[in-house]
């Protein structure tokens, strides 16, 4: 009688690494397709988990996963690796595997390993790497709080209007940001221009219009925008550590941060401001964005509601000599809603664009512009700030050395909270009191508003006037500044 054959085993590969490169994945399930050659077995499926952490929870849509539940529906029989550490490094993953949970038989590939025989020694070597895991943790995180303390950023994704810093370029210093300017440039427009009352779709259009990108090459979006005016790097300030997964601009407290060791691309008093219009204000994003001047800022005459901005389309007639009409054209117009009026705009955007120049180009026009506050100054301000910080530090110091106190210091700490809130509106008033500033000792005016965006414009006449704006008459052409002054009433604001 001769001897029973042993069917050839099923098997299955198992491919894993932390980095998102996929040279690591190839090579590993080459080995362990040559391996599988060398036995006579037969690959029956494959595993592969790129860009995944093996001393961490492995979630339902990972291959993991998938192999698990590909063996326990009788797939394959042998789960073949090349190396202990690209199974995983925690027991916790090992016991997936082994009795009483699964019985399920690994061969690792340089460690000689085969569980069928003994799986003492795959335990040991994942006990070993687990320890290995932690011991790096402790050593990252006394790093991180020594890097912090140093106020240098960790590494991860650099914001926009900075470049990181190569370690063998960082120099005496050590910084690990550096301004990039053309980025830093974008930064800087849409801190003024939301300072200066810009709607954050506005902003983003205009940035587009620009031609302008983000660092990726994508369009510039209001969400954006949102996140640059609410990011506490750009006034080199280091925010506290976040909860893995849970991070948000929103819920940092700027007075928990720490000053940076980078340069800073706008200044405190601006991120403070912004801040203090967004955080806790529900975010909108759809139609915030104007095309043209005065859509949205003009009122009809007649019922005082907001004109809209609209396409107009010309009618022209057949020509004298009998050669047909020239081509129809498209125009910009400014409408009311209750159907008072449809008027030609860009004669109306010009003559109030001359106007504001007018005014802008005015002896009092700095006054009007930079308005001084009413006590302390900027400066003043933030030594007040800095100094409620210093005490609050002093409070957190005496809880620390005495627990105790705990329960008498409550009352102090809620005052200086109250107290720096009260401070951070107040800067925040002080700084938008002066959101034309660019303008003080600029010569030409008009090249100014010709160079300036259309949020910015849009700003300027908000700031000065109100344009009230009267129906003419149906089929009535008005081409001239003068007969726009006719029907166009503009009331000085300042």
């Amino acid at each position: 009688m001769s001897p029973t054959i042993a069917p050839s085993p099923r098997v299955a590969i198992y491919a894993r690494q932390s980095e998102d490169v996929d040279q690591g994945i190839v090579q590993q399930l080459d080995d362990c397709r040559k391996e599988a050659v060398r036995r006579n077995w037969r690959v029956v499926a494959e595993f592969r988990d790129n860009d995944t952490g093996a001393s961490k929870a492995r979630g339902p849509k990972t291959d993991w996963s998938k192999m698990l539940r590909e063996f326990d529906a009788g797939t394959f029989d042998v789960l073949l690796v090349t190396e202990t550490s690209r199974l995983t490094r925690s027991l916790t993953d090992v016991l997936d595997v082994c009795p009483p949970r699964r019985d399920m038989r690994v061969v690792v590939i340089r460690e000689g390993i085969d569980t069928d025989i003994d799986d003492f020694m795959l335990k040991q070597l994942v006990l070993l790497a687990e320890r290995e895991v932690k011991i790096k943790a402790a050593r990252a995180a006394r790093y991180a709080a020594e890097r912090r303390k140093e106020g240098h950023p960790g590494a991860g994704k650099t914001p926009h209007g900075y470049r990181w810093v190569p370690a063998s370029d960082r120099g005496l210093t050590n910084t690990r940001y550096t301004i990039n300017e053309a980025e830093a440039s974008d930064v800087r427009r849409i801190f003024a221009e939301f300072l200066a009352g810009a709607p954050l779709g506005q902003i983003a259009r205009d940035l587009n219009d620009a031609g302008r990108s983000t660092r990726r090459g994508a369009r510039w979006r209001s969400d954006l925008v949102r996140r640059i005016l609410m990011n506490p790097f750009y006034a080199a300030q280091l925010p506290p550590a976040q909860p893995t997964g849970k991070h948000s601009l929103a819920n940092i407290d700027v007075e928990a941060c720490t000053p940076g060791a980078w340069e800073a691309i706008v200044g405190l008093e601006q991120l403070i401001a912004a801040r203090g219009r967004l955080v806790g204000v529900k975010p909108n994003h759809n139609g915030t964005a104007r095309r043209w001047l005065l859509s949205g800022l003009a009122v009809c005459s007649v019922c005082s509601e907001p004109v809209r901005s609209a396409r107009g389309r010309t009618h022209p007639t057949a020509r004298k000599d009998g050669t047909g009409t020239s081509p129809s054209k498209l125009y910009h117009t400014y409408r009311c809603v209750n159907g008072h009026f449809m008027r030609n705009g860009d004669v109306i955007d010009d003559y109030v664009a001359v106007m504001c120049v007018a005014r802008l180009s005015e002896p009092d026009a700095v006054a009007l512009l930079v308005a001084q506050p009413d006590g302390e100054d900027i400066s003043a301000l933030h030594n007040r700030r800095d100094a409620l910080r210093a005490s609050r530090k002093n409070v957190f110091r005496l809880i620390d050395d005495d627990p105790a106190r705990l329960a008498d210091a409550e009352d102090r700490l809620n005052d200086l909270e109250h107290q720096l809130r009260t401070l951070d509106e107040e800067i925040t008033k002080v700084t938008s009191r002066s959101p034309f500033a660019d303008l003080v000792g600029v010569e030409d005016v008009r090249a100014w508003w010709e160079s300036a965006t259309l949020a910015r414009r849009r700003s300027v006449v908000d700031f000065l006037m109100s344009v009230s704006i009267r129906p003419v008459g149906k089929g009535r052409r008005v081409a001239t500044w003068e007969a726009v002054a006719d029907s166009v009433r503009l009331i000085p604001k300042v």
